[in-house]
């Protein structure tokens, strides 16, 4: 007996006693125009590689393949397509079954019978009228009924072997032997910098586009609104359905103003079309139409993640939510199936979950009619509390780069609950969490949003003006102002810092700002003052015998000689300092470190050695994506390759500094006087040798071509490096192969240890080797831990130094 599924209150059309009549009427004209083989007028966009996916797995073994996806991403328009393209291949066609209209389960028979009928002709029972049939029945919005069609195909497919089935769910039937198809939202642009053609040419970007020209035949993708249509995509996260509501406002309203309307909400997001089904006729009808088929528990869990502002993990949302971490395993799992979560792995390696933006917007509407919702409010701001405390022990040990990942994923979160807190009244509890996420605010140039949380929050009257956490906030704004040019500001707040951690007995506390008041007194010139400040701090580092950060002091104090034209206590510097830096696992300064050093090779002459340590500090730095040093690094290697004076190097180093300027401008970060002061100098030989229009060109190209394409050797831009070219070379007494002899590496990690000693990002190696991206990823951690190799640059070193040992 078929399983039953309450679906009452989704208020959905549908009488049983319909049900059997003749197939025109149970199909419909929409459904009788697509059994025809008759497209919808607009074309599919971005479908290309699903449609001929689709194509080999419906015509091959699966008898079952179900389309699943959340409500938007055009699963039906998807089935159409590929109805098309597969109908002649099955003897007796293709038969679609609209099942949106029902409302039992116990209606799914009748339905595919009288869709059916004209097949099998006076045949009363459907298993004996398909048995022996060649055909694709496909089976459209199944998930309200997903228990009848579970029931129904599980019978006839063991019966009749010539049947192929294409299904669209939100959810999975749960057969066995279903093979599941996830049809995800388009590609979005994740960075503008690329030529206005190639965004265009992105699926939502292009969807879009066609859309909005149907409403608005004069509208075209310019420079002035691309970076607005981009973000209204990336609003409504890609989903085709949101894309063409969104598209048809354009005879309203302006980009810009539309942009403003989706940040208050989806009710924007709806057209009324005779001819389209209601759910289809706004984002929200689609929302709440997955959203009623869910349990009660379910909705309850999903409504209260909507407090999570970006990506959480299952621990957060069981913390959070307030249920067992097995019970939220298994309800997060379940809202996963029926697409009102999607998941992706984390940086660690660890699956982390997320809402779209348009399912957000409608769970936080429901959050704030909640009895809970300041209970649910606390709860998130306590767990973000937490996290940052536990992601700031990264930066004991100097791993800047890990605490930065670690807390990108979750800026949203802290945004909102350092909001929550101050709302709340909790003006200590939002000085700690401003206090706890500053070096990152800092290193991702978020400088004026990060000094004014530390600033609202100190001035409040209710915190108190003495204690540990005061003197850390005054340390960080004044970093924070020092960057931002507020030097007199900065100044008073490195003094009050001094002052506060002196009283406290915090020496390492005091040091580090008396360490940042002399940097401050640098930049203003003042070098004896510099110097004697910097020394203090130095002291302090020694007396409580933290080498590493004295290290760092040191580095101050050479950039302080070098204004005085002492060069030599740079290299002396970097000598003592780099090996602590590595050692300590200080990922961020010992790159800018190491970068300072291929520049100092350089300016030694030894341009071999310059140009090594440089290409793989940028190549290290590019694949890191989120690293603070990225302008710095990519500026050491472009000057570096001006000093070979030849067309093509003077070309990569304007790309490359063109493109350290565009991410400053856009990320704000930290940049050294002394350094920026050379780039400068060789910027105005460079547009000499090149010439303007040359010169203009290659700025062009920096500023948006991605960045693993500008160095990336078989695009042409860089020349590569000569250091690479022992790892390649092979000669008839020596094969690859004894290079790894002693080593457990299989035979494709060898090929990615050589790609990774040739400077490849884990996305060229994918492309050289026709593999995914991840897959990559995988292979080049498995070749570091076999290898007990720190980072990709050690295993670069270690082949290199093994080909030329033998």
């Amino acid at each position: 007996m078929a399983r039953q599924r309450d679906i009452a209150g989704l208020g959905l059309p549908g009488d049983p006693q319909t049900v059997g009549r003749g197939s025109s009427e149970r199909i419909g004209p929409a459904a009788a125009a697509w059994a025809a083989g008759v497209h919808p007028a607009n074309q599919l966009v971005g479908r290309d590689d699903d449609r001929a996916a689709l194509r080999q797995i419906v015509q091959g073994a699966a008898q079952l393949v179900t389309l699943t996806g959340p409500g938007g991403t055009g699963k039906t328009r998807l089935a159409q397509a590929v109805v098309g393209d597969v109908r002649a291949g099955f003897r007796d066609g293709a038969w679609p079954v609209e099942l949106a209209s029902l409302s039992e389960a116990s209606q799914v028979t009748g339905a595919v019978t009288a869709a059916c009928r004209a097949v099998f002709g006076s045949s009363s029972n459907l298993h004996d009228g398909l048995r022996d049939r060649e055909l694709l029945l496909v089976l459209d919005n199944c998930e309200h009924v997903a228990d009848g069609v579970a029931d129904l195909l599980a019978s006839l497919l063991s019966h009749c072997r010539g049947l192929r089935v294409l299904t669209t769910s939100r959810q999975p039937l749960q057969i066995y032997g279903e093979r599941l198809y996830p049809v995800r939202p388009l590609p979005l642009v994740h960075s503008l910098r690329a030529p206005l053609a190639e965004i265009a040419a992105i699926p939502s970007i292009a969807l879009f586009v066609q859309r909005a020209r149907a409403v608005a035949p004069d509208f075209a993708l310019t420079d002035d609104n691309v970076g607005d249509v981009v973000e209204i995509c990336r609003l409504v996260d890609g989903l085709p359905l949101a894309i063409e509501l969104a598209a048809t406002k354009l005879r309203l309203f302006g980009p810009p103003a539309l942009l403003a309307r989706l940040h208050d909400g989806i009710d924007i997001l709806r057209l009324e079309l005779t001819d389209v089904p209601r759910r289809q006729q706004s984002m929200r009808a689609a929302i709440l139409w997955g959203y009623q088929l869910l349990t009660e528990e379910e909705r309850h869990l999903l409504i209260r993640l909507g407090v999570f502002a970006g990506e959480f993990t299952a621990a957060a949302a069981a913390d959070v939510v307030q249920v067992t971490q097995a019970r939220g395993d298994e309800l997060l799992e379940a809202l996963l199936d029926k697409g009102m979560l999607t998941s992706s792995v984390g940086a660690d390696g660890e699956p982390r979950f997320d809402q779209l933006h348009t399912t957000r917007a409608f769970c936080v509407e429901r959050l704030r009619g909640a009895d809970d919702e300041q209970e649910v409010r606390d709860r998130h701001a306590e767990y973000v509390l937490r996290l940052v405390a536990d992601a700031g022990r990264d930066l004991y040990g100097g791993r800047l780069a890990a605490y930065v990942r670690r807390l990108t994923a979750d800026l949203g979160d802290a945004r909102a609950a350092y909001q929550h807190l101050r709302v709340r009244g909790d003006a200590a509890a939002a000085l700690a969490l401003a206090t706890g996420i500053w070096r990152f605010m800092f290193s991702q140039g978020h400088w004026s949003e990060g000094l004014q949380m530390l600033e609202e929050t100190l001035g409040d009257g209710s915190v108190s003006t003495d204690g540990r956490l005061n003197a850390d906030a005054f340390h960080a704004a004044g970093v924070l102002a020092t960057a931002l040019g507020r030097y007199g500001c900065a100044e008073d707040y490195q003094r009050r810092a001094i002052a506060a951690f002196h009283d406290l007995g915090e020496v390492a506390g005091e040091a580090a700002a008396l360490n940042c008041q002399g940097n401050l007194a640098r930049l203003r010139g003042d070098l004896q003052a510099a110097r004697r400040l910097c020394e203090q701090s130095l002291s302090l580092w020694r007396a409580v015998e933290a080498p590493r950060a004295a290290a760092l002091v040191l580095i101050d104090l050479a950039m302080i000689s070098m204004r005085r034209g002492d060069v030599s206590a740079i290299d002396d510097a970097i000598s003592f300092a780099l090996p602590l830096l590595e050692e300590d696992g200080d990922d961020w300064n010992a790159l800018c470190v190491r970068a300072l050093a291929g520049l100092m090779a350089f300016r030694r002459g030894d341009q071999q050695k310059a140009e090594q340590i440089c290409w793989s500090v940028a190549s290290e730095a590019v694949e890191m994506e989120t690293h603070p040093g990225t302008p710095f690094a990519l500026e050491s290697l472009a000057l570096v390759l001006a000093g070979h004076r030849s067309p093509t190097t003077d070309l990569s180093a304007v790309r490359l500094i063109a493109a350290a300027g565009s991410i400053r401008a856009e990320t704000h970060s930290y940049a050294c006087a002394e350094i920026l002061t050379y780039v400068d100098r060789a910027l105005q030989h460079l547009r000499q040798r090149l010439g303007t229009v040359a010169f203009d060109n290659a700025c062009i190209a920096g500023k948006t071509l991605p960045l693993p394409t500008l160095l990336d050797e078989d695009a042409g831009l860089v020349e590569q490096p000569a250091w690479t070219e022992a790892a390649t070379r092979t000669d008839s007494n020596r094969t690859p192969a004894d290079v790894f002899h002693g080593t457990s590496l299989t035979a494709r990690e060898r090929e990615v240890v050589v790609l990774v000693a040739n400077g490849l990002t884990n996305r060229q190696i994918a492309n050289r080797l026709n593999i995914a991206e991840w897959t990559a990823t995988n292979h080049v951690r498995h070749v570091m831990r076999k290898l007990g190799m720190p980072s990709r640059v050690h295993v670069a070193q270690w082949v290199t130094q093994r080909y030329l040992a033998q």
